[in-house]
């Protein structure tokens, strides 16, 4: 894989609307947003991983809505989703977006098919740790940030020049990171679709999230592996 050019690397004006967001359009290179989908084809290695929503508290890489036959048992020697997010975790770290050391220890992977119900709006449970990753995979989606706090959710309402919610495209090869407020005091979620951004429709499809976070220890260690 070729060196990255760092400078292309910038976050979209939607890093700017809440503390703590950072969101990078077209982050991943083309060959990693293959990988990606190849890993993800691939499945876990073991079936019965792929079926009902698992466990939240338990590291690892945990899939979701994955109802179709998997093809490990093909034979194919095919990267793990770990293995093939590190190098765009370690621009992360380069542009300081990721603190040096931090690592992570879970990776959820969820399939929604064309149609699906959406994400409810939600923080992510408190057992993880301060910084949560996500790539986006397949068709495009808007996802919606609200502030949990009364006061902060009325000042925005009662400002003409500024919106309790906050709006972001979500294309392939994009990523978001959460930390700090943005990641106690706000929620999100994704509607059903159709959507619409910048007054325009977005076609409808499949798409695969990638999300990684780190439980919570008392005795955490900080590591220079992510």
């Amino acid at each position: 894989m070729a060196t990255p050019d760092f400078q292309k690397f910038e976050p979209s004006p939607s890093s700017s609307l809440v503390e703590g967001f950072t969101h990078l359009p077209n982050f991943l290179e083309p060959e990693e947003v293959q990988a990606l989908k190849d890993a993800a084809a691939a499945g876990p290695k073991d079936e019965t991983l792929s079926t009902g929503r698992p466990l939240a508290a338990t590291p690892g890489v945990h899939w979701h809505g994955f109802p179709r036959t998997h093809s490990w048992q093909n034979g194919a020697q095919i990267a793990s989703i770990p293995e093939t997010c590190l190098p765009a975790l370690h621009r992360l770290r380069h542009l300081g977006v990721l603190p040096a050391r931090y690592s992570f220890d879970q990776a959820i992977v969820n399939f929604y098919p064309e149609g699906c119900e959406g994400i409810r709006m939600h923080v992510d449970r408190a057992n993880f740790d301060d910084i949560i990753v996500g790539f986006s995979l397949g068709a495009a989606v808007v996802m919606d940030l609200e502030p949990l706090d009364t006061q902060e959710h009325d000042e925005a309402a009662s400002d003409p020049t500024r919106s309790h919610a906050k709006h972001v495209l979500l294309e392939e090869g994009s990523v978001y990171v959460f930390s700090g407020h943005v990641r106690w005091k706000w929620k999100h979620g994704i509607k059903q679709g159709p959507h619409r951004y910048a007054d325009e429709e977005l076609p409808l499809g499949e798409r695969t999230s990638i999300t990684l976070r780190r439980l919570r220890r008392p005795d955490q260690k900080e590591s220079d592996d992510l």
